[in-house]
């Protein structure tokens, strides 16, 4: 009777047939470079075997992956510090060129400060322990380091409220604009406010756009529990378009950093 893929690992094993195909390997060349059999990589693509790390590196070794396939290896081997419903939305947040986001409540969680996070997190989840918070608070603060090695573009749109209200304390979210002010200074991300006046395109749900190449992207939009993805191109570029439009109205970056610092000042009194 044929195993049951492991939803889990059959992420890792969907990375890993990307990256093979990629470098132009068959199943058999990269078992014969990684000194492991056809069907040991076959049945890691399809998640039924379980891999261990001296697997992600003899393939990362195979493929001269600079150790992408470890990385992932680890970070889904600590799958409790991110919750089960978010692992898709990561998975292709890590393999992404550009992520592009709109958020019209709370800062992205690619920018979130731990006090921040930890505040969110517990407010949603009040009858967790503090390992569990903190398991969960280490996860996402550890996205942003995860990708900016492979520089991709992080274009970030948000409404005023977003850099205004207060979560958890006023020295909270003045380390918080202090921490993105600085991602726009040293050029990791580019930040954009749309101010509170009047109407304008970002009237509607939090999303992301995910660039994964040239001729893919993908939409997440997010829902009270979990993103919801869509890969239909007609839907991804209407989104992609009010996106544009979203650009347009807010105030520019270096505008965004002036009104994100007298914010910070304001928290800081």
């Amino acid at each position: 009777m044929p195993q049951k893929p492991d939803p889990l690992w059959a992420r890792w094993g969907a990375e890993l047939a990307l990256l093979r195909s990629r470098a132009g390997m068959t199943q058999t060349d990269l078992g014969r470079r990684a000194l492991l059999s056809k069907s040991a990589i076959s049945s890691f693509e399809l998640g039924t075997r379980t891999p261990k790390v001296h697997h992600a590196e003899k393939l990362d070794n195979a493929l001269s992956t600079d150790g992408t396939l470890v990385r992932l290896w680890r970070n889904l081997h600590k799958q409790r510090q991110v919750p089960d419903w978010f692992l898709d939305a990561l998975m292709l947040e890590r393999s992404s060129r550009e992520i592009r986001q709109y958020q019209s409540i709370l800062v992205p969680g690619l920018l979130q400060t731990p006090d921040y996070a930890r505040t969110l997190i517990r407010l949603r989840e009040p009858q967790a322990t503090d390992e569990h918070v903190a398991q969960l608070v280490k996860g996402r603060i550890g996205r942003l380091p995860e990708i900016t090695p492979r520089k991709p573009l992080l274009w970030f749109v948000v409404d005023e409220i977003v850099i205004k209200r207060v979560v958890g304390t006023p020295k909270t979210m003045a380390e918080q604009a202090r921490h993105i002010a600085s991602l726009v200074d040293d050029g990791t991300i580019r930040f954009q406010v749309l101010r509170e006046t009047g109407l304008h395109p970002g009237i509607c749900a939090p999303f992301r756009i995910m660039t994964l190449h040239e001729s893919k992207a993908v939409l997440c939009q997010e829902k009270a529990i979990g993103d919801e993805v869509v890969d239909d191109p007609v839907k991804v570029n209407k989104i992609a378009t009010l996106f544009g439009a979203m650009q347009a109205e807010a105030l520019s970056v270096g505008e965004s950093l002036a009104l994100l610092r007298e914010q910070q000042k304001e928290f800081e009194q």
